[in-house]
C-alpha cells in the first residue's frame, strides 16, 4: 500500500466544504497533492504498472546515466511514446494518516482517518511519473487556517496507511 515519507510535492488546492456526520455538520474539505517522484512507486500500485508503461532505452537512446549504471537495465523510456497522457487509476486508501511538515515539529499539520483517492498517474520520459491525488479530510479550524495559507505551494508530507486498512 501507497506510503510516502517527508515527500516534497505541490498542494494544488484546498477545497473547504461543509460535512454531515449523522445530525452533525463537521468542517471537511479535499486537498489536491501533485508530486514528481521515480517511476519504481509505480509497484505500490500493481506489480506490472511500470514494466506496462515503461522500457528498456533502445541502442542509441541511452543518456549518461544509463551508461553509467551497473547491473539490471532501467526501464525509464516510455513504452507507448507520447500516445498515453495519464492515467485515472481507481485506488482508495480509507484511514491513513497525513502530517504536512510545517514550519517547526510542533506546528506539524496532522490529519489523521484521511481517505486518498482520484489517483491520475503521468508517466515521464526518463524514469518519473507525476502523481496526483485528493485528500479527503476533516482539519479543524486552525488546520483549515495553515491549509489555507499553503495552498499552492510546494510542501513536505508524510502518509502512512492504516495498519490493517481496507484498500479499494
Amino acid at each position: 500500500m501507497l506510503s510516502l515519507e517527508r515527500q516534497i510535492g505541490q498542494f494544488t488546492n484546498f477545497n473547504p466544504r461543509p460535512e454531515k456526520h449523522g445530525p452533525e455538520s463537521v468542517p471537511g474539505a479535499d486537498l489536491k497533492i501533485s508530486m514528481t517522484v521515480s517511476n519504481d512507486v509505480l509497484s505500490e500500485f500493481h506489480p506490472t504498472l511500470k514494466s506496462m508503461l515503461f522500457r528498456e532505452p533502445n541502442p542509441g537512446e541511452e543518456d549518461l546515466v544509463d551508461k553509467a549504471a551497473t547491473g539490471a537495465p532501467e526501464l525509464n523510456r516510455l513504452r507507448f511514446g507520447n500516445k498515453i497522457g495519464s492515467l485515472r487509476w481507481h485506488h482508495e486508501i480509507v484511514g491513513a494518516d497525513l502530517t504536512i511538515h510545517y514550519g517547526t515539529g510542533k506546528n506539524e499539520i496532522e490529519l489523521s482517518d484521511v481517505t486518498v483517492d482520484g489517483f491520475v498517474l503521468e508517466p515521464m520520459d526518463g524514469g518519473s511519473v507525476v502523481i496526483t491525488f485528493r485528500v479527503k479530510c476533516n482539519p479543524n479550524e486552525k488546520q483549515g487556517g495553515q491549509l489555507f495559507t499553503l495552498m499552492g505551494g510546494e510542501i513536505e508530507f508524510s502518509l502512512v496507511p492504516p495498519e490493517d486498512g481496507p484498500i479499494q
